[in-house]
């Protein structure tokens, strides 16, 4: 025989008025009516963009919400071309998920996009679940975390170091990102967000050291 579960809290409303006024949502509600305002007050501008998108860069981030990369970069809207996802994971291609390979194959290949960002970033609880693993039954989230692989010991600052060099890697298995790559016309940035300083560091191939942002463009 089977048995109904039942939720001990009041079932959600289906009152769009009253959906609305849940105080989890009315910050988002009150931050739309102030874009509304500045919308009006920038329709040209978003009225431009209404007609195209002409991005700098695709940005592979985390979806943690301490880490907006619009709000890190100082980047309006129409900037940048954004994948996030647990642990910023670019899942190799030909691995069954195309949801990453679509957005970077559209990117390069309609946008004309011609630098990618990884960015990982300090206090990633994804990173911190491959070296840990996770609790509890398989879900979607234990085969996400799966994909990626950490060699063991590492300190967590390491491994999210580790983690992005890793999917720099597997962005290399895309046959549009390694085309272009090898004719010099793109570039692959590998950066991570320290969520205490707000600083940026850079990956240096030459020297594989990791840099602050400020040292490198100080240095040019």
């Amino acid at each position: 025989m089977f048995r109904f579960w039942r939720s001990s809290k009041p079932a959600a409303s289906t009152d769009l008025s009253a959906k609305l006024a849940d105080e989890d949502v009315r910050d988002a509600v009150d931050g739309v009516r102030r874009f509304r305002r500045q919308f009006a007050a920038d329709r040209v501008f978003y009225n431009k963009l209404a007609g195209s998108q002409k991005p700098r860069l695709l940005w592979i981030g985390c979806s943690d919400s301490r880490v907006v990369p619009d709000t890190i970069t100082s980047s309006d809207p129409g900037s940048l071309f954004v994948v996030r996802n647990i642990a910023n994971l670019v899942p190799p291609a030909g691995s069954g998920d195309d949801s990453v390979g679509a957005a970077i194959e559209y990117a390069l290949l309609h946008l004309g996009v011609d630098d990618i960002v990884i960015c990982g970033h300090t206090g990633c609880g994804g990173v911190k679940a491959m070296q840990d693993g996770l609790p509890g039954p398989e879900t979607h989230l234990h085969r996400w975390v799966k994909r990626g692989a950490l060699p063991v010991g590492l300190s967590h600052l390491d491994a999210v170091k580790r983690n992005v060099l890793a999917q720099r890697n597997n962005l290399l298995t895309y046959a549009a990102v390694r085309e272009r790559a090898a004719k010099g016309s793109l570039n692959i940035h590998e950066w991570l967000y320290d969520m205490e300083s707000g600083d940026i560091l850079a990956f240096d191939a030459e020297t594989e050291e990791w840099r602050s942002l400020n040292e490198v463009t100080a240095d040019s």
